[in-house]
């Protein structure tokens, strides 16, 4: 049912503008709310059928400029909002190999 759906997704929709992502007012509101920029290596991965948020190759490319050294985004093509569940050997090499080849914070 459709109306269901918008139910369920406005929750998330309403949390988060995906039109404003990375946007400087969005980075300014993130740093007055969050306190700047998150000083630890991250990745971030974002499917490209995620029908929560949806997010351009250039916003995933943006990401790890908000995040300390070694920091990685990846657009990932043909999956959505669970991709853990879609494609877990895909994700899972993904994410160790990230691991893998960044040194842990406070190590050298």
């Amino acid at each position: 049912d459709p109306a269901h759906l918008n139910a369920a997704l406005g929750y998330y929709w309403g949390q988060f503008d995906p039109t404003r992502f990375g946007s400087p007012e969005w980075a300014s509101e993130q740093e007055a709310a969050w306190g700047g920029s998150v000083p630890q290596p991250t990745l971030y991965l974002h499917g490209t059928t995620d029908g929560c948020h949806g997010v351009s190759e250039q916003q995933v490319a943006r990401v790890p400029g908000y995040a300390g050294p070694g920091s990685d985004g990846k657009l990932i093509d043909g999956v959505g909002h669970f991709m853990l569940v879609e494609r877990p050997d895909e994700i899972n090499a993904l994410i160790t190999d990230w691991l893998q080849r960044t040194p842990a914070v406070g190590q050298g």
